[in-house]
């Protein structure tokens, strides 16, 4: 590749400039506004955790995360040595190439506060080519996954458990298909450079794969592991393709629902040694907010005693530029304990919400790693949280592949009144946010839920999984997410064709 034609495929990277110089800075930004004795923190999960396409569950219309497997994940040991570079070892563009299949029933039952109820039934399909990369220094090649999707039930009315077009309409439509993955790549070494739309793991852009079908983003990334143990990361994306919708929309909060041109990011993750792992990311959102995200988990003991397991959390975001949704100076953290013994897991968590806006992410990602984003996210003003969970694997009992995860979660102390003031009038973009009922957003909530699943052990189906969600929220009448029921069923069949 030639000096001038590399420039080229950097060029939609450029906003990351900015971030470089802050990068390194990131952790102390953070803290420097953080609560005493709260220690940066980083994921619960591994990026291979919140890959799983049983994991991210969100009440329908609000924004609230759950990975049914990943807070009990213990990482995977980091190479002790440099590994030999992945393109010299490259097998050829379309030898290394790979097609798979996966099958997605996906079924919901939705009741809210209203006494509405919303059913929605889907099948999606996604037809997933992955080149090889061809031989030489520089190894190139493409990727490319056609979606589809067949309603078997729903229509107009409710939301995103089916597919629309941009406008809104569409609810009524049989059946989908579309492009949700395209990109062409480049390898040097151990490091890929991808332009295209593609799904993104990262604190701020994890995909939100709890429909028939999953979000992309388009953009540019680049990744690499050229040292043992440590994985960077960088991107900038300028469009997504969501979840609900066939065509690419632009980009926006998950709450604020601002729209802004670009996301860009940068960060990595060190795995120290088998039980310890170290995360620092920066990113911007246009004219929106520049955010900060730190982590650290460590694991101690052994499970046929009692392994203890230790994660940190915390998000420092502020407005940035034009300052599009506002002022925003918002700290957020969760710290959380777990012990396993055997076949048992026991996790206390407490998270705050320390700032007078909401914590907010990237709409159509996963970007809140927060302990206690389950049902909801737990994110109002001056909200905190205590969460209680239990897993039990069923394969010690003579059942393997059957795990269970229950979990109670309390919020209190949400108070957005200080933050509403500006936002008075309904004509207000932000008003249905922090407003509720014809009060600024305060209040206490709960809820209690339980996620069986089984994973096929063996056979033909081997790897296929079966994911039932039972979830109750309850809220007083000015909080801002609203009490519902939530029963969902999730079937999922991959295949490798090749």
């Amino acid at each position: 590749m030639k000096v001038r034609d590399a420039a080229r495929y950097l060029r939609p990277l450029r906003p990351l400039t900015p971030l470089l110089t802050v990068a390194l800075m990131s952790a102390h930004a953070a803290n420097a506004d953080a609560p005493d004795g709260h220690a940066t923190a980083t994921s619960a999960t591994t990026a291979a955790a919140h890959a799983r396409p049983t994991g991210k569950l969100e009440e329908h219309g609000q924004h609230g995360v759950i990975d049914g497997e990943a807070i009990d994940q213990t990482h995977s040991a980091p190479a002790q040595s440099v590994a030999t570079a992945q393109q010299s070892d490259s097998k050829g563009l379309f030898a290394g190439s790979h097609l798979k299949f996966l099958l997605r029933s996906y079924s919901d039952h939705l009741e809210t506060q209203a006494l509405n109820t919303r059913n929605a039934w889907v099948l999606g399909s996604q037809l997933n080519f992955e080149s090889g990369f061809s031989t030489g220094a520089v190894g190139f090649g493409a990727d490319a996954g056609l979606f589809s999707a067949l309603k078997l039930n729903g229509g107009n009315g409710i939301g995103n458990m089916v597919h629309v077009d941009p406008n809104g309409g569409g609810g009524n439509q049989a059946a989908w298909t579309y492009f949700g993955l395209y990109d062409i790549k480049a390898r040097v070494s151990n490091t890929v450079l991808k332009t295209g739309a593609q799904i993104i793991h990262n604190p701020f852009l994890e995909p939100h794969d709890n429909r028939a079908l999953p979000p992309s983003f388009l953009g540019t990334t680049i990744s690499g592991a050229e040292f043992a143990g440590l994985n960077l990361a960088a991107g900038s994306v300028t469009k997504t393709q969501p979840r609900e919708q066939t065509r690419l929309r632009s980009l926006s909060s998950a709450y604020g629902d601002t729209e802004f041109k670009r996301f860009s990011y940068l960060g990595g993750d060190y795995n120290y040694s088998p039980d310890t792992r170290f995360s620092l990311y920066a990113s911007r959102a246009d004219d929106v907010w520049t955010q900060y995200y730190s982590g650290l988990s460590h694991s101690i003991g052994d499970a046929k005693s009692i392994r203890w397991s230790g994660q940190l959390n915390y998000y420092a975001t502020r407005n940035q530029g034009r300052s599009l949704q506002g002022t925003i100076n918002t700290n957020a953290y969760s710290v959380a304990l777990s012990a396993q013994h055997r076949a048992h897991t026991v996790m206390l968590a407490y998270q705050k919400i320390q700032g007078k806006q909401f914590f907010d992410y990237v709409g159509e990602g996963a970007g809140d790693f927060l302990s206690n984003s389950m049902n909801v996210d737990y994110n109002a003003p001056g909200e905190q949280s205590l969460q209680l969970r239990h897993t039990v694997d069923l394969g010690n009992y003579g059942l393997p592949g059957l795990r269970i995860m229950s979990w109670l979660v309390q919020g209190w102390g949400a108070d957005a009144s200080a933050t509403a003031a500006s936002y008075a009038g309904p004509a207000s973009s932000l008003y249905g946010l922090y407003w509720k009922n014809g009060e600024a957003v305060h209040g206490k909530h709960w809820e209690i839920g339980m996620i069986p699943t089984y994973v096929i052990q063996a056979g033909r189906l081997k790897g296929s999984s079966i994911n039932l969600t039972l979830m109750h929220h309850h809220a007083t009448s000015h909080y801002s997410d609203p009490s519902n029921n939530i029963y969902r069923l999730v079937i999922n069949m991959p295949f490798n064709i090749f």
